[in-house]
């Protein structure tokens, strides 16, 4: 998907592209008619319901509000009322008793309850096709692209524009289970005085207890319980800040049947402050130091002083609790890892694709690193993506065979090493000592 930008680029675009393990595929772009931009047509007023949708998944939208509404999981046959939408939460500047602002360190709301963003989005919704000459609809002259039925869509997207400083498109594509939501935030506007510290917040009917899920350095989850730590009584005083936690990768909410996921491309800190919900810090623009050996202010001007404008994306799933491993995992792995995007000018290379491996790892297999490690050696680490007892298949052991698994160079030897790679296995001594049960 290769995007106009600030240079003045008037449009998109987008095809279908695909890469083999451990290799890269080539494409190559010429343009062939100057043509006009094409500027997709608005939702109407007063029509349907609004909806997006491949063969997993149907995505509906308030006609009236322009918000998030509903998923539905085609291929299980349930949905789930889903509302999203931006707010934020008004950073404290500090008082008399504590003095503690919100800063680059510190995340202390004044209250509890966020200011949204806006109470409706400006929607326009868009489906691009395929014309019966294989190429995408609305180029040459295309008519009509929104009728495009699901089957044959490249890409079916509704866009949302909170403000001028908060928009945000929402995706399908054929065979994606789930549903993509690219945002846009900033510059956060603090011309009024205040600090804004600004989440994506989904809302459910989900009834968990007070319970939800989140990574730990992308590889376990941990439960997670609002206004409660496992080892000591907590006496709960920032009810907000208080009940945040590190998202390396994912943060879940469930009930005993369904499951609800959102992957994050990057770290952010996220929580469940209302039953039901989750939340995403996505954007922080603040006015006051947080005392903690910065010196300033967590407000930084950007190239044009105005502030800094953050783009990022969410993933969000939804499956059924013992199913939904089978997704997230895989699905985060895709987005950390994702494939470089290189553009060069010119005639492509020769080798229009390549893969290193002669065939792909089984689903539950991860290469993690292969690099050279001294004269004639390559380190290589293989991870098992799933935790013990969390898929019923993914979670089983997987035997690989090493010897004919490149194509690019033969393994003559292995010699299995500790997790850093410096120390032969049967070389390590691990430290021995009782804990408090005994094991």
């Amino acid at each position: 998907r290769l995007r106009g930008g600030a240079g003045g680029a008037p449009g998109e675009l987008l095809f279908q592209a695909w890469a083999p393990p451990l290799g890269f595929s080539t494409f190559e772009v010429k343009q062939l008619s100057p043509g006009d931009p094409w500027d997709p047509p608005r939702w109407p007023s007063g029509d349907p319901e609004p909806q997006i949708q491949n063969e997993h998944l149907r995505v509906l939208f308030d006609p009236d509000t322009g918000h998030l509404r509903e998923i539905q999981n085609l291929a299980k046959g349930f949905s789930l009322p889903v509302f999203q939408s931006f707010y934020w939460y008004n950073a404290s500047a500090g008082d008399a008793l504590s003095s503690q602002a919100s800063g680059a360190y510190i995340f202390r709301p004044n209250a509890s309850v966020p200011t949204p963003v806006a109470k409706r989005a400006a929607t326009r919704l868009l489906k691009v096709g395929r014309d019966p000459g294989g190429g995408p609809s609305g180029v040459g002259g295309s008519p009509d692209i929104t009728d495009c039925p699901p089957q044959t869509a490249l890409v079916q997207e509704l866009h949302q524009n909170f403000s001028a400083w908060c928009s945000q498109v929402l995706r399908l594509r054929p065979g994606q289970p789930y549903l993509e939501l690219e945002w846009t935030v900033g510059p956060i506007p603090v011309a009024d005085g205040l600090g804004k510290e600004v989440i994506s917040r989904f809302e459910t009917p989900l009834r968990m207890a007070g319970r939800f899920y989140t990574d730990s350095n992308g590889r376990q989850v941990l439960q997670r319980r609002r206004d409660h730590r496992p080892t000591w009584n907590l006496s709960q005083s920032e009810p907000v800040a208080g009940n945040y936690y590190p998202v390396n990768t994912r943060i879940f909410i469930r009930d005993h049947k369904v499951q609800l996921t959102v992957l994050t491309d990057r770290s952010q800190g996220g929580s469940s402050v209302l039953d039901g919900s989750l939340e995403l810090m996505v954007h922080r623009r603040l006015l006051n130091d947080d005392n903690r050996g910065v010196a300033e202010p967590l407000d930084e001007p950007g190239e044009d002083g105005r502030g800094l404008v953050v783009r990022g994306r969410h993933r969000l799933l939804l499956d059924t609790v013992a199913a939904a491993a089978d997704e997230h995992r895989p699905q985060a792995q895709e987005m950390v890892t994702s494939p470089y995007v290189v553009l060069a000018p010119g005639p492509g290379p020769h080798l229009r694709q390549f893969s290193g491996l002669r065939r792909a790892l089984p689903p539950n297999l991860h290469l993690l690193s292969l690099e050279p490690w001294g004269a004639g050696s390559l380190l290589l680490r293989l991870e098992h993506l799933f935790e013990r007892g969390e898929s019923q298949n993914g979670s089983q052991p997987v035997t690989l065979d090493l010897t004919t698994l490149f194509s690019a160079f033969t393994i003559t030897s292995v010699r299995e090493m500790a997790l850093g790679g410096d120390v032969p296995l049967h070389s390590v001594s691990r430290l021995l000592w009782t804990t408090a049960t005994g094991t």
